[in-house]
């Protein structure tokens, strides 16, 4: 295999990167001057794990959606081909899989293209690739990347290198918000309606984790800032904390300042997993057994209805309630005997890394 292999990851779900990234640093290993194409959204976030050996390459993809000339959005991509192709010499994988990753795959120029079958792989790879995605993603990046590595699975827990910056900008927020004693970070957002869990819910939820003297520390942005703003009216009396520093850097930084994570299925949940933080997820039609959190100390938590036969996470004739049916009782137990298991671990497995093979 060619020294410098390319591996086309420029997913823009925040979920697939994280799950993806424990592979592409086991490549990083043996093929130290790989190139990596990612989503322009993710390269700060990526400059805290990837060694500086790998030449990265930003697909901009926010960029070429901004209002403009054809011509400047024309040049703007011919730019990127240009650097794909120079990078390029004669192997690609494609680990995103998609159409438009499948084209950039066939421009690139390279001899021997790796990519999954389907969406008309045939036009794009030269080698398909039929890949189990009934497992777990984190096993399907695993499988797409075996004709470069084999052996052990790499930890799911990535050594994320933080600058002082933003340490400092987490630390400042904790003291602005006089939080000195633990906290739970809470994401109440997703991506999808039929992720999120009620709002009410949120609320007896919250209202149950302050009775233990638990900090609050929301996070989101667009809608989920929306979703905590109706959280908090519930609870005037209560203090909710909204994080809204979200480089994806600074919430690593504060995932490893928390006690724990609750949320439903969502990057964010991800990206606290990755970042060795024990999680209670919250998932309705999603499969854990594709998307549920890395790690020993991740539970999944799913109500006690089951779905019908015919619902998916498109159209469900009992409007999700596999989701709704998990009530916050169950949620704060959970979430006590998260807090259990946390006190009762020895300091030295406070920093294990962890291996992961779902």
């Amino acid at each position: 295999m060619n020294n410098n292999p390319v591996l086309m990851f420029p997913t823009h779900y925040l979920g697939n990167f994280i799950l993806g990234l424990p592979w592409v640093l086991r490549v990083a290993e043996d093929y130290p001057n790989l190139t990596l194409v990612i989503d322009a959204r993710f390269r700060e976030l990526t400059n805290t794990v990837i060694p500086p050996s790998v030449t990265i390459i930003e697909y901009p993809r926010q960029r070429l959606k901004e209002p403009g000339s054809a011509w400047s959005r024309l040049t703007l991509y011919l730019g990127f081909l240009r650097k794909l192709r120079k990078a390029t010499s004669d192997c690609i994988i494609d680990m995103e899989g998609e159409r438009f990753s499948g084209v950039l795959s066939r421009l690139s120029g390279a001899k021997n293209r790796y990519g999954p079958t389907g969406k008309n792989a045939h036009r794009f790879y030269n080698n398909p690739r039929a890949l189990n995605y009934e497992k777990h993603r984190y096993n399907a990046f695993g499988e797409i990347l075996d004709v470069l590595v084999t052996g052990k699975a790499p930890a799911n827990i990535l050594p994320y290198t933080l600058g002082s910056e933003v340490r400092e900008a987490v630390k400042g927020f904790l003291n602005s918000k006089l939080i000195t004693q633990p906290f739970v970070v809470i994401h109440p957002g997703a991506s999808a309606d039929y992720k999120k869990w009620p709002v009410e819910y949120f609320a007896s939820l919250v209202t149950q984790l302050k009775s233990q003297n638990l900090g609050i520390v929301m996070i989101g942005v667009g809608d989920d800032t929306r979703m905590i703003e109706a959280i908090a009216e519930q609870l005037p009396s209560i203090a909710i904390h909204h994080f809204d520093q979200l480089g994806y850097p600074e919430l690593v930084a504060l995932f490893q300042k928390a006690q724990f994570y609750i949320g439903g299925d969502s990057g964010p949940m991800h990206l606290a997993a990755s970042a060795g933080l024990d999680l209670v997820a919250l998932f309705g039609p999603s499969k854990e057994t594709i998307w549920a959190p890395l790690g020993d100390h991740s539970r999944v938590l799913r109500g006690t209805k089951a779905c019908g036969k015919d619902c998916d996470a498109w159209r469900c004739k009992f409007n999700y309630h596999c989701l709704t049916s998990l009530i916050p009782e169950v949620v704060f137990g959970a979430a006590t005997a998260t807090r259990v298991a946390i006190d009762m671990r020895k300091p030295a497995f406070a920093n294990e890394t962890k291996e992961t093979n779902p």
